[in-house]
């Protein structure tokens, strides 16, 4: 039986969310709300918290197998978008892809299709650096683009297990279960979240039934009337973000053959399959290879051979040498250290967590207040909204709220996937809606376009899927039926989209746009 501490239980976790929501600073807040909740199980005394803390939580957790793979991919993956950039990959992918579409229509949707390519890599900044040049090429404003990426991009990676975000919610929903003493693998509730994500899943329809349709709402609906009838991709006092890199930049005339894209790509589903088929033994267990294999492993290595055949594709190419693109790739990983210090410290609270009872204390209040466990998912994905939007990390909301969500869930009987579904789908609502929100901040960059213009003209797609992600919650709760819930919701939001269209085409279709006064410092590349 574990200990109960009671109330104290509670402390860490709030600490670390007030922190989150005063600061907006993630790492410090979990840093702080930890070590306090270890100074409680070490009888209050600090000096003794600190050697405890390190001993007992952070070394463990870190130095365990499971976990140190999850460590090593976030910083890979880093590795691997770099080279896709200063190969000319994507670059060679969109010129290629311009050559098929026909259409501003056709390129947006287009755009959306793309981010089942790019699902695996670093989606709202590869998948918009990407496409931008075939968008540009039909007159789709950049805003437009920097929604499509944002929506695509982090909705559809939390939904894929072939990229950071799988092995990051396998690695928290691991720390669950051991906190709970729950014997079963990770990966196997992971696949069971996948259709319980209920916002991830309303964003990618509702980003597809736009860009097909071209129902365009609020903001967005003058930003791309000012495309269309004047070829502005920006508006007229707009500050984009958009900074190439050194080496990252290519000239219109300069050549890029698609095997820059195509041998990287092609090496790295080679390696990944060839992985997992050996780690899952396809030949005993035939298609249950997939949850037999060792996903961790095989992502390293489909990512890690991807990145050294594009180091040879520059190398070839005569773009840098081996060393220097082996430098480019390794310097690259930096850019994952906070991601990974976030998920080290999240496994270190969600094991204080447990071993100051907190399950117990907060399965009584529920209790106490009689809240049906059918809404409780529903309550879970509002405390990730607010919590998310306020911090403006999707990462650091699902790792503050797990280790009180899945074991409340789990007392219920709800079911850990539905648990895990809801922070997760909580803390990417409000991190689509967050301006401090540094997805976002990297799909303005991609695209090319002002932050702040990025997250007005997205919020009211991002308020209409996430309201109706709510009511798909609330649904699926009382009726224990996840796909009647999404089907509700969905009609909602489709008749919500249309309109709020016709109230942007009565407000906006008088537009004068030779009124406009253009900034003289904006250029458009």
């Amino acid at each position: 039986m574990e200990a109960n501490y009671g109330i104290l239980s509670v402390i860490p976790a709030f600490i670390v969310i007030g922190l989150a929501l005063y600061s907006k600073k993630t790492i410090i807040s979990l840093l702080v709300g930890t070590f306090v909740g270890v100074t409680i199980l070490n009888g209050w005394n600090p000096l003794v918290a600190v050697v405890s803390f390190f001993r007992d939580y952070l070394y463990p957790n870190i130095t365990s197998v499971g976990n140190m793979k999850t460590i090593l991919i976030i910083f890979i993956i880093q590795g691997f978008v770099r080279m896709l950039k200063v190969t000319g990959a994507g670059v060679s992918i969109a010129r290629w892809t311009r050559k098929y579409i026909k259409s501003k229509r056709g390129a947006e949707v287009t755009t959306c299709a793309s981010g089942f390519a790019f699902i695996y890599t670093e989606p709202n900044f590869v998948l918009g650096a990407v496409m931008r040049p075939v968008t540009e090429a039909f007159k789709v404003a950049r805003v437009k683009l920097a929604y499509i990426t944002d929506s695509l991009g982090c909705n559809m990676a939390a939904l894929s297990p072939v990229c950071s975000y799988g092995p990051y919610y396998t690695g928290l929903i691991a720390a669950e279960l051991a906190a709970l003493g729950i014997a079963g693998d990770a990966w196997g509730y992971y696949w069971k979240y996948i259709p319980n994500n209920l916002y991830a899943i309303l964003a990618i329809l509702v980003a597809y039934y736009v860009a097909a349709s071209g129902k365009d709402i609020g903001p967005m609906y003058l930003a791309e009337r000012r495309a269309d009838k004047t070829g502005r991709l920006l508006g007229p006092k707009d500050d984009p973000m958009v900074k190439d890199l050194p080496g990252e930049k290519f000239e219109e005339s300069e050549h890029l053959p698609l095997r820059n894209f195509v041998i990287p790509m092609v090496t790295m589903f080679i390696a990944l399959f060839a992985s997992i088929f050996y780690t899952g033994n396809i030949v005993e267990n035939g298609f249950q290879v997939f949850t037999k294999c060792d996903v961790t492993t095989s992502i390293i290595i489909g990512f890690t051979a991807a990145s050294f055949a594009a180091i040879i594709v520059g190398m070839v190419q005569k773009r840098f040498s081996f060393m220097k693109g082996f430098e480019m790739w390794t310097g690259a990983f930096v850019s994952g250290l906070e991601a990974n210090v976030i998920i080290s410290l999240a496994w270190c609270l969600s094991s204080v967590s447990g071993n100051l009872g907190l399950k117990y204390f907060i399965a009584g209040i529920v209790d106490s207040v009689g809240v049906s466990p059918a809404l409780i998912p529903a309550i879970i994905y509002l405390a990730g909204c607010v919590i998310s939007f306020a911090s403006g990390s999707s990462w650091g909301t699902t790792a503050l709220l797990m280790p009180v969500a899945v074991p409340v869930c789990y007392e219920y009987g709800v079911g850990i996937e539905i648990a895990v579904a809801a922070c997760v789908a909580g803390g990417l609502f409000g991190d689509h809606c967050s301006p401090v929100s540094d997805t976002s901040i990297k799909a303005s960059m991609a695209a090319g376009c002002d932050h702040i213009q990025h997250v007005r003209t997205q919020l009211p797609y991002a308020l209409t899927s996430g309201i109706s992600a709510f009511i798909a919650f609330i649904v699926s709760g009382l009726t224990n039926n996840t796909l009647l819930g999404v089907a509700v919701a969905l009609c909602l939001a489709l008749i919500s989209i249309n309109v709020q269209h016709k109230m942007a085409v009565k407000k906006y279709g008088d537009y004068d746009f030779s009124g406009e006064e253009i900034n003289p410092n904006l250029v458009e590349e």
